[in-house]
């Protein structure tokens, strides 16, 4: 009940931050008023302040202030008080609620430890510590078991929405080898999640391809800088890994053309005189990988 009245004077505060954020705020916007969902801004009306300079600024009409002044039909009159519309767009309410949570954990004293030492870890003080587990002295023995409590401010959903509060704490035993996480889950309201099922956009899938065979250099009369190629089988537009077995150099290429038909059976591929000083080939004829999709 109570966080029903915060977030309706929580709404009230935010629309008059928005008025100030938006240069309201002056010696003439003296406050605001809410009527149902309708805000009302109660202006003092200064020299030179025309309707329409009123209503451009609050973001409303002349005749929705003439309709909520009816004083005004004598005239606007320099240090009148009026109540205006406020036309705006006002930001969503943010529903936020901190909850604090505090998790036990018992601490087992190590050799060497210090009760300053266990508080420092766990981030309490040693008052508090001593309180806890009934000490009169700092003084601690090997093995002694201690009550550690720890508070963790975290974010709750009002309103019973969907509330999974996961708390990020952990408590480190004597041997700090197993750190235990602490969950706190609301389950007042569960919601179940489809996973979407695989969509199919039809067509034919593409093969990968994987061949070794030699590969030629094309014979160019003026070289160009881009990297392509002549293959006996992939299409025009393929882009071609191709790998130098020699020195595992790579380079992508793409096909432009076939190769000729006279061309020897052993040779899968032609590539023009850039992919070829790209490779680094010594021969004119090299032992190549071919890795594309078709």
């Amino acid at each position: 009940m109570a966080f029903k009245h915060m977030k309706k004077y929580f709404g009230v505060f935010v629309i008059f931050l928005l008025i100030t954020s938006t240069g309201f705020a002056q010696t003439d916007s003296l406050g605001i008023e809410k009527k149902g969902d309708q805000v009302f801004v109660v202006h003092k009306v200064l020299t030179k302040q025309t309707l329409f300079s009123l209503a451009k600024r609050y973001q409303t009409t002349v005749t929705e202030i003439n309709q909520a002044n009816p004083e005004l039909s004598n005239g606007l009159q320099v240090g009148q008080t009026l109540k205006i519309p406020f036309g705006g767009t006002l930001p969503t309410e943010k529903k936020e609620l901190k909850l604090t949570v505090t998790n036990t954990a018992t601490h087992q004293v190590a050799p060497g430890e210090t009760l300053f030492a266990i508080a420092k870890q766990y981030n309490v003080s040693i008052t508090d510590l001593k309180t806890w587990n009934n000490l009169s002295s700092n003084s601690l023995s090997l093995g002694q078991e201690l009550l550690v409590k720890v508070q963790s401010e975290v974010d709750a959903t009002p309103d019973n929405e969907t509330a999974k509060v996961v708390v990020p704490v952990t408590v480190n035993t004597a041997s700090d080898t197993e750190p235990i996480p602490v969950v706190v889950v609301d389950t007042t309201k569960t919601e179940t999640v489809a996973t979407p099922e695989p969509e199919d956009y039809g067509g034919t899938k593409l093969q990968p391809f994987k061949v070794e065979g030699l590969a030629e250099v094309i014979d160019e009369e003026e070289p160009t800088t881009k990297f392509f190629a002549l293959h006996r089988t992939a299409k025009v537009g393929t882009v071609i890994k191709v790998k130098n077995l020699m020195n595992d150099l790579t380079v992508y290429v793409r096909v432009v053309g076939a190769m000729p038909s006279v061309t020897d059976e052993k040779v899968i591929i032609k590539l023009n005189q850039k992919a070829y000083d790209h490779l680094k080939a010594i021969d004119k004829r090299f032992r190549v990988e071919l890795s594309y999709f078709q």
